[in-house]
């Protein structure tokens, strides 16, 4: 007779974007090293950590993926390098596209929150969604986002000063 919600989150819920775009959501516990094992020439990398001018670290082998998280997988030549602002725009642009396009349940569209961590589903079965390719994020460059406004910019006169003497 009250207002509930009637998805309730599996035990553990947490996503990887892999190299080929596709998003996988696991049920279950899993360590950072069976997914380097899965996936050689890779590392798991916590969302949460990057920041752009930093370095990006990888998560040590024996650790445990934590619930409502998302982690990317990257290639090892990504790892320690210095993150730059192209490149965390396009890992954004990925995740943001490759979560949009893994729509789990019908919830998303009425409760947006629900939809990343609610499953039906459930235990231990991996949920696969398709996205496009990952390597458009590492490689390639993307288009360029054009905005467009109905002000004008602002533009400085560059005009020359002309100064006078104050004395008579």
């Amino acid at each position: 007779m009250g207002n509930v919600a009637s998805c309730t989150p599996t035990k553990v819920v947490f996503k990887v974007l892999l190299l080929d775009g596709r998003i996988e959501a696991y049920t279950k516990a899993i360590r950072a090293a069976e997914l380097m094992l899965e996936y050689p020439g890779q590392f798991v990398c916590d969302s949460s950590y990057l920041k752009v001018g930093h370095r990006i670290q990888g998560l040590l082998a024996d650790e445990e993926l934590q619930r409502r998280k998302f982690y990317f997988l990257l290639p090892m030549e990504l790892l320690y390098s210095v993150l730059t602002h192209e490149e965390m725009s396009t890992l954004n642009y990925k995740a943001s596209r490759a979560t949009k396009h893994a729509s789990f349940n019908n919830l998303g569209k009425i409760f947006p929150v629900l939809s990343e961590f609610c499953m039906f589903p459930s235990e231990a079965k991996r949920i696969v969604s398709e996205a496009h390719n990952y390597y458009e994020i590492v490689g390639e460059e993307t288009e360029p986002v054009q905005r467009y406004s109905k002000q004008r910019s602002w533009k400085p006169a560059l005009e020359t000063i002309e100064e006078t003497s104050s004395r008579p």
